[in-house]
């Protein structure tokens, strides 16, 4: 059922309140184990994501699209997949963080290669590709059926709780 997913979001994340989402009757993708437990009430309001543990122990997420996400044009809006980039790079960040701490934002760099549709789903694997005591580097490559469609790299800088 499409919205089973639901009920397993936890009430918490990293210390956080999960948000509820907008829009609950969203299918989890088929080969995806979770729901994203999303803290930002903006993120929850424009997306649900999803997210699956690969045999290697990376991570990779998923976003269903639908017409909320849509420029008027049949196009993926790109502020949902700066924001979809935001919050999974986050999520990869926060994996590299020491404990009881969180991270933010410092910068998000951007590139699009070519349009998303409408019903596509947006997938990606995120890594950190460099972390310090205070600062941590993560990149993605987002995928539609395999092709890339879109890319983002940002540092994040790590925070007390």
């Amino acid at each position: 059922m499409s919205g089973d997913w639901l009920s397993t979001l936890p009430d918490t994340a990293h210390g956080l309140k999960v948000q509820r989402p907008a829009v609950s009757d969203i299918a989890m993708p088929a080969g995806y184990s979770e729901a994203l437990p999303l803290v930002d009430p903006f993120e929850a309001y424009s997306f649900q994501s999803f997210r699956r543990t690969n045999a290697d122990g990376s991570v990779t997420y998923a976003l269903p699209t639908d017409a909320r996400h849509d420029n008027s044009a049949g196009v993926i809006h790109g502020g949902l997949l700066m924001t979809f980039a935001d919050s999974v790079l986050g999520y990869c960040a926060w994996s590299a963080c020491p404990p009881n701490s969180l991270c933010v934002t410092v910068s998000q760099s951007s590139s699009f290669l070519r349009a998303g549709r409408v019903g596509d789903l947006i997938e990606v694997t995120p890594v950190v590709t460099r972390a310090t005591r205070t600062m941590i580097f993560t990149r993605g490559e987002f995928l539609v059926a395999g092709e890339p469609i879109f890319q983002a790299a940002s540092i994040w800088k790590v925070t007390g709780k």
